[in-house]
């Protein structure tokens, strides 16, 4: 099964030579020059953005250039939100390639296999045009080159039970694996810059605090309305569950400090988990 690029010459460009400029476009406005990997094999996890990358790309490559200081990993576990309404209220993609302009990864059918086992649906319609977990392809192809395996989750249903029950599930399969989970999500949209950057500021507190609980209830109370609360959720529980861990936010913008635009915005933020070390 191959799962051809939906959203190519939209979000990023089509032309593979266009899309390296733009990849490292980002990281010189963000991050900066990529680091030389690190060698940690425990699970680490990061928010990234799913915006053009005109937009947020640069927001992005803070997290992924922080964990490739952190670790090449061998799978990828991207969790995004659906936006189409296709589908199934979570669904895993089993098997075969993504592609981009950079080329393919393989999905990790062993990792896919037992989540869908322990908790997920197998359905494609889920993802066929969906943008969330595509955008972050390149980024991983960029930063970890071709040979990292993936795992697309695709989440309709973002109630927190669910997340919670999803969450787990993922830290299920994390053990003994070499992995980065990764939450895809823009936070508020479409008001001002000092608004979105005031209610998205209450939100990632809870983040920081690793608090999915208090999380959902101050998007509730402030009416942030982050596109993957529900996938953020997730991955919080599943580091959690791992072990004891840290969040640590590196980057926030909005889409007004791109396009100089601040009275209609979306809120973009880089957060990188990490595991306590003990030794």
């Amino acid at each position: 099964m191959i799962r051809k690029a939906a959203v190519a010459g939209g979000f990023y460009s089509r032309s593979r030579d266009l899309l390296l400029s733009e990849l490292k476009r980002s990281f010189e406005l963000g991050f900066g020059v990529l680091p030389e990997p690190g060698g940690d094999t425990r699970p680490a996890g990061a928010i990234v953005p799913h915006a053009g990358y005109t937009y947020s790309g640069s927001v992005a490559s803070y997290s992924y250039g922080r964990l490739r200081q952190i670790k090449k990993p061998e799978v990828a576990i991207i969790v995004g939100p659906n936006h189409t309404g296709y589908g199934s209220n979570v669904s895993v993609w089993p098997s075969g390639e993504w592609e981009t302009p950079l080329g393919s990864l393989k999905v990790d059918e062993q990792l896919a296999g037992k989540l869908l086992s322990d908790f997920s649906e197998s359905d494609l319609l889920s993802h066929r045009f969906e943008h969330s977990i595509e955008v972050q392809l390149p980024f991983i192809q960029y930063v970890w080159g071709p040979t990292v395996r993936i795992v697309p989750v695709c989440v309709l249903d973002q109630d927190l039970p669910t997340m919670k029950k999803l969450g787990a599930a993922i830290a299920g399969i994390c053990t003994g694996h070499n992995v980065v989970l990764l939450a895809s999500s823009d936070f508020s949209h479409y008001e001002s810059h000092d608004v979105v950057s005031s209610i998205d500021a209450v939100v990632l507190e809870a983040i920081l605090r690793m608090d999915v609980n208090e999380m959902y209830e101050a998007a509730d109370k402030q009416g942030v309305s982050a596109c993957g609360l529900g996938p953020i959720a997730s991955v919080i529980t599943a580091m959690s569950t791992v072990g004891q861990s840290k969040a640590e936010l590196l980057r926030y913008a909005t889409s007004g400090d791109a396009t100089g635009d601040f009275t209609s915005v979306v809120g973009y933020a880089s957060v990188v988990f990490e595991l306590n070390r003990t030794d």
